[in-house]
């Protein structure tokens, strides 16, 4: 048997070796991402959790700073090789980009979290 549609479901987030980072419209309107925030990633207990740090002014150099892909959407790109190729070794991997999907909020003293699964990337 062939499946014509190998994945059905489109990656959450996808880490690039260059450093680009691209987060779908989902997970920006979960951390309520707007111009100018910052990602992270933490882990805790075996877990890489997304979260993102809203600036008051946006001023200043950020590393991992979110900017919108397009001008009419909620997609969002941001730039951090550390961040990148940190993830890129935590699955083990040579290639040129991983994408993951991610689970259900986490909220933690004020702070959102997403858990970003790991065990299967895309």
């Amino acid at each position: 048997m062939i499946k014509l549609l190998g994945q059905t479901r489109r990656a959450d987030i996808t880490f690039r070796r260059n450093g680009q980072i691209s987060i779908t419209a989902r997970v920006s309107r979960i951390l309520k991402i707007v111009p100018g925030d910052s990602i992270n990633i933490a882990y805790d207990n075996g877990e890489y959790l997304l979260f993102a740090t809203h600036h008051a002014n946006s001023i200043g150099r950020y590393m991992a700073r979110c900017y919108p892909s397009k001008k009419s959407g909620n997609n969002y790109c941001a730039n951090s090789i550390k961040l990148c190729r940190a993830m890129l070794s935590v699955v083990n991997t040579t290639a040129e980009k991983v994408a993951f999907m991610v689970g259900e909020e986490i909220v933690r003293g004020g702070i959102v979290y997403i858990p970003i699964i790991t065990a299967h990337p895309l």
